[in-house]
């Protein structure tokens, strides 16, 4: 398998598990409170606040997701817009640092959310700058 090909896979991959996140969108609040318990997260209050800014952190990753499945499609055609959805990433990662910070997540969450942004950084520098070398 080419260098090429590995990257669009990672790249499709990456996007549908990153639009998972519209069953976040739609699930009722019971739910999240139970996925929360589960997962031995802080407890939140349900709130229109909360409400707004969980629904809508996954419906950005949903949109996100969907666009890392297009341009994993179209790496060639979008390759200077991956080298700069990676530029975007890389100002991102002291961003969410500094969001765990401040909030009590578990380890595995940060760890989690970290590693992931990352590996979509490195991706996205992965991707060839010139449209010769796809």
């Amino acid at each position: 398998m080419n260098y090429l090909k590995t990257l669009r896979i990672f790249f499709v991959i990456y996007g549908l598990a990153m639009s998972t996140a519209i069953i976040f969108v739609f699930i009722p609040n019971a739910a999240m409170i139970r996925i929360g318990d589960y997962f031995d997260l802080p407890n939140f209050e349900i709130s229109p606040v909360f409400e707004y800014l969980a629904r809508g952190m996954s419906s950005l990753c949903f949109i996100i997701g969907a666009l890392l499945i297009y341009l994993g499609f179209n790496l060639q055609k979008y390759a200077s817009l991956v080298r700069f959805l990676g530029w975007l990433t890389l100002v991102s990662i002291p961003m969410i640092v500094f969001i765990h910070v401040k909030i009590d997540t578990p380890f595995w969450w940060k760890a989690g959310d970290i590693f992931g942004v990352s590996l979509l950084c490195l991706l996205c520098f992965l991707t060839p700058r010139s449209k010769k070398f796809m």
